[in-house]
């Protein structure tokens, strides 16, 4: 069959938030349960042991509405191709991973659809993404199983799925569930994948000190509660058949039991028991990945019962090859630093868990080496610029400052002009006042009058001068001279008029007289 690429939407939550640095939380995924599911398909508990391996370093995605400040609605939006087809293309972005050192058990939920058997895995949150805060506060409802179906079939009217890879987990929030899409293009934007790229980059060199290695081995295994007694009884039954894991060129993990005893016995009763590759170099070294595996393994395999299940004591934080020792912090004595020796059986690891010593952390210099910082260049960039822009508004200001001083010099010079004219104005106009009072020269009264005269308006003055004459009985002298008096004279014309003024009188002229 063709794959198919499907959601699977679940009653899900991340639980058990504890910071593991500054770039990473880890906490617990409840992933899916078994049996049948909301889009009415069908996938056993078998199948997801089976296909368990491609689970480690699957990323952990969701779409933050930032205006709304929700988690998970509008995840996808509709693309035109060149060609003028059109698809779904996702738009979320990577918040967390499946690490390859994950665990994973199955636990018993009650969820709104009954009582359902989830598997359940440990995860790392990457806390550079601003929807971790809302994760974190507000906690997650839903979130959508997405996997590439390899093989499945209908069986009375559901899709029974045999076969499948997971590719991401999508957290919902409370957003609408999405289903299968067969025109579905899983996380084709270029944004997502460069923000992906980021994320394992940093959980690269986050957790690269606990690798002996300069390298993080990126490999699939198996550190399940609830699949570690699956592995055990896949190794029983190869060690019934007389084999081990150099004489097979396959991996246990990737079949049942059934399919392992069918394939050892086609293996038995052809011959086929000798190592594989034996034909080859015998040279036998031992992969750093399968030390940790085992190691990893025997930590693991300290267990206590807590609310949410049977869970591992100790969780790893590095180990000391040279002094035989593996370090690990104490759940139930409150993450406590511990360290405990070591040995090997044969290629098994066995953890002496009584020998244990409360252990500390040492804080020093840390060794940058030539390298220089990756930011280092910006970071001269960004003091260089500073400085000149510092600079030319220090030269800014400087000039600033100067033409103020010289304005406020100016302003004062201007200031105290225009108060001497005024105070020379004041002075003229209250002498006018007192040269009228010249007959007071020599009081003592007026004199001290004259001293503060600025203090008064020159009404208040004038009345307290004349206050001073009358004080002192003085007469006022005027310098007006009184003129004699003229009296107006009548003039006559000495010439008589004819005939006593007759003709005069009722306006005739005289006999003789012309106009």
């Amino acid at each position: 069959m063709s794959e198919r690429n499907m959601r699977i939407v679940f009653s899900s939550g991340i639980s058990d938030l504890t910071e593991r640095n500054t770039s990473f939380d880890s906490g617990v995924l409840r992933v899916a349960y078994v049996g049948k599911n909301r889009n009415n398909s069908f996938i056993s508990k078998e199948t997801f042991e089976r296909c368990m391996p491609s689970i480690y370093n699957c990323p952990i995605v969701c779409r933050y509405d930032r205006e709304e400040d929700i988690i998970g609605s509008h995840d996808m939006e509709l693309v035109v191709s060149d060609d003028g087809s059109m698809r779904i293309v996702n738009i979320t972005q990577p918040v967390g991973i499946v690490p390859e050192s994950a665990r994973y058990w199955w636990e018993e939920i009650e969820d709104d659809s009954g009582v359902h058997e989830y598997l359940c895995t440990d995860v790392l949150l990457w806390k550079r993404q601003e929807a971790y805060k809302k994760i974190k506060e507000d906690g997650i409802t839903d979130e959508s199983m997405e996997i590439s179906v390899k093989e499945g079939k209908m069986v009375d009217g559901v899709y029974v799925i045999e076969r499948f890879e997971f590719t991401a987990f999508c957290l919902l929030g409370t957003a609408e569930p999405c289903y299968e899409s067969a025109s579905l293009e899983v996380f084709s934007c270029g944004d997502f994948k460069q923000q992906l790229a980021d994320m394992m980059q940093e959980f690269k060199e986050t957790f690269a000190k606990e690798q002996p290695s300069q390298e993080v081995v990126i490999k699939t295994q198996n550190y399940s509660e609830g699949g570690e007694g699956v592995l055990d009884e896949k190794n029983k039954l190869m060690a019934e058949f007389g084999l081990t894991a150099d004489m097979l060129d396959f991996s246990i993990e990737d079949f049942s039991l059934e399919e392992l005893r069918a394939k050892f016995e086609t293996m038995k009763s052809n011959g086929n028991t000798e190592p594989a590759g034996a034909e080859g170099s015998q040279e036998n070294f031992e992969l750093e990945g399968q030390f940790m595996q085992e190691l990893f393994t025997a930590l693991y395999a300290e267990t206590i019962t807590t609310d949410w299940g049977s869970m591992p004591r100790y969780w790893f934080v590095d180990y000391d090859r040279d002094a035989s020792e593996v370090y690990a912090e104490d759940y139930e004595n409150g993450w406590n630093l511990y360290g405990f020796p070591y040995s090997m059986d044969g290629d098994h690891v066995v953890i002496d868990f009584k020998c244990g010593k409360r252990k500390k952390y040492s804080i020093v210099d840390f060794d940058e080496g030539e390298q220089a910082a990756p930011t280092s260049k910006l970071f001269e960039l960004v003091t260089k610029r500073f400085s000149e822009v510092n600079t030319e508004w220090e030269q800014k200001f400087q000039k600033a400052t100067e033409e103020a001083m010289a304005n406020s010099e100016e302003l004062a010079a201007l200031r105290k002009f225009k108060a001497d004219a005024e105070t020379a104005e004041e002075q003229e106009k209250r002498k006018e006042v007192f040269a009228q009072f010249g007959d007071l020269a020599g009081v003592e009264a007026f004199e001290s009058l004259r001293e503060h005269c600025l203090e008064f308006d020159l009404e208040t003055l004038e009345e307290k001068c004349f206050a001073i004459r009358g004080r002192n009985g003085t007469a006022a002298k005027f310098s007006h001279e009184p003129k004699t008096p003229k009296l107006p004279v009548e003039k006559h014309d000495t010439e008589p008029e004819p005939y006593g003024g007759l003709f005069a009188k009722y306006g005739v002229a005289a006999p003789g007289q012309h106009n």
